[in-house]
C-alpha cells in the first residue's frame, strides 16, 4: 500500500475516535444534570490544560518524527482516561479525569498535523487529500454516535470512542518515519528567535487565535443551545454531520482550486462567514433556520483547514513548523478557555442569544490582523 494511503486511512481513523467522544461531552455532562455555569468551567479545561501541555511536546521533540512516537503512546492513554471517565460513578472527580484527558488528548493533532504537513512538503503530496478523510470519518461518527446515545447510551458509545483512539495509535506504527538524513532543516531544532521575528507568522497567529479560538469556545455550546428547542444527541449527531459534509465539499474544492484564490481572500471570508454564523444565532428564529444558516460553518472551518498547514508551512521555516503550529495553538487554547468559562456564565444569566451576538462582534475582530499586502496564493 502507497505511504499516502497509510496516512488517509489513520486519519479516518483517528477522527472516529475523535468523534464518539467530544462532540457530545457536554451534552454528557448536561445528562449527569451538571449546572450551565459548571460545564463551562469544565470544558475549560481541556484548552486551558493545553496552553501548558503543547509547548512541552516541542521540547521533548528531537525532530519531527518524535511526533510519531509521541502519536503512537497518547492516544492509548486518551482511550483510558475516557475509559475512566464512563466506570467512575463520581461526578466531583470529573475534573480531574477531564484534565487527564486534556494532558493527553490535546496535544494529538498538533502533532499529527504537523507530522503529516512535513511529510506533504517534502514528498509534493496534497495535505487536503488527507484531510478530507479525517473529516468524512468525523461526519459519518457523528451521526453513529448520536444515534447509539439514543439507543445504548452515553457511556457504551465512549466505550467505542476508546476503541478507535487506541486504533489510531497503532496505526501509526504502520506509518513510516520521514527520511530527513537529506535535510539540515529537519535534522535541527526548532528556534523560537526565529519565530518572534516573523511578522507574517505573528499576524497569522494572532488571526488563528481569534478564529478558531471562537468557533471552539463559542461551538461548545451549539449542541445545549439547540437542546432547548429539543433537538436530542440524535439529532444534533445529524447537524454535524451536515456540517462536516459542507466542510469536506469546501475542502475538496479549495484543494483543487485554492491555489487560484489569494491568501488574504480566503482569510477575509474565513472571519466575515465566522461572524455572521454567531450573529444570526444570537437572533430570535426557529431551529430550522439556525441549522440552515449554519453551513456557513463549513465555510470558515473548511478554509481554515486548508489555509493553516499550507500557509504555515510557507511562511516559516521546516524545523519550525512543529513549534510554530503549538505555540499558537496553545495561545488559541488559552483563549478558547476563557470564551468556554465566559460562554457557561452569560448563557447560564443572560441567555445564549446574549452569548452568540458578543462571540460575532469578537470574531470580527481577526479582520485586523490579515496581511493585505501580502498577495501570495493559497
Amino acid at each position: 500500500m502507497k505511504e499516502f494511503n497509510k496516512y488517509q486511512i489513520t486519519y479516518f481513523v483517528r477522527f472516529l475516535g475523535d468523534a464518539f467522544f467530544y462532540p457530545f461531552f457536554a451534552l454528557y455532562l448536561k445528562y449527569l444534570d451538571v449546572p450551565n455555569s459548571d460545564i463551562g468551567l469544565i470544558l475549560m479545561i481541556l484548552p486551558l490544560v493545553a496552553l501548558f501541555v503543547n509547548p512541552l511536546w516541542s521540547m521533548f521533540a528531537r525532530n519531527v518524527n518524535d511526533n510519531r512516537l509521541f502519536l503512537r503512546i497518547l492516544p492509548i492513554l486518551e482511550a483510558f482516561a475516557v475509559i475512566l471517565l464512563v466506570v467512575m460513578d463520581q461526578k466531583p472527580l470529573i475534573p480531574i479525569v477531564t484534565v487527564i484527558i486534556a494532558i493527553v488528548g490535546q496535544p494529538i493533532y498538533i502533532l499529527l498535523d504537523s507530522f503529516t504537513s512535513i511529510y506533504t512538503k517534502k514528498y509534493q503530496m496534497p495535505y487536503g487529500n488527507i484531510r478530507l478523510w479525517g473529516s468524512l470519518a468525523y461526519g459519518l461518527a457523528t451521526i453513529a454516535s448520536g444515534f447509539l446515545i439514543g439507543k445504548i447510551g452515553y457511556e457504551q458509545t465512549f466505550f467505542i470512542a476508546a476503541f478507535f483512539m487506541i486504533m489510531g495509535a497503532l496505526l501509526m506504527n504502520w506509518i513510516m518515519p520521514i527520511d530527513i538524513s537529506d535535510d539540515i532543516e529537519l535534522n535541527v531544532k526548532s528556534d523560537i528567535r526565529i519565530l518572534s521575528h516573523n511578522s507574517h507568522y505573528i499576524r497569522f497567529a494572532i488571526f488563528y487565535v481569534i478564529t478558531l479560538g471562537m468557533i471552539f469556545g463559542a461551538d461548545n455550546f451549539l449542541s445545549l443551545y439547540f437542546n432547548e428547542f429539543g433537538l436530542e444527541a440524535d439529532g444534533f449527531g445529524w447537524v454535524s454531520f451536515y456540517f462536516v459534509i459542507g466542510e469536506i465539499l469546501v475542502l475538496s474544492l479549495l484543494s483543487k482550486y485554492g491555489h487560484k484564490i489569494s491568501t488574504r481572500s480566503i482569510l477575509v471570508t474565513i472571519v466575515i462567514t465566522n461572524a455572521a454564523r454567531f450573529l444570526f444565532y444570537g437572533i430570535d428564529l426557529p431551529l430550522w433556520a439556525y441549522i440552515a444558516f449554519s453551513i456557513i460553518r463549513s465555510v470558515s472551518m473548511g478554509s481554515m483547514l486548508y489555509i493553516t498547514i499550507r500557509y504555515i508551512t510557507d511562511i516559516t521555516e521546516p524545523r519550525n513548523v512543529t513549534l510554530g503550529t503549538l505555540i499558537f495553538s496553545s495561545v488559541r487554547s488559552l483563549f478558547t478557555a476563557l470564551v468556554t468559562s465566559a460562554g457557561g456564565f452569560i448563557t447560564e444569566f443572560y441567555g445564549y442569544r446574549t452569548f452568540y451576538m458578543l462571540a460575532g462582534f469578537i470574531a470580527l475582530f481577526a479582520l485586523f490582523f490579515i496581511d493585505y499586502r501580502k498577495q501570495t496564493h493559497a
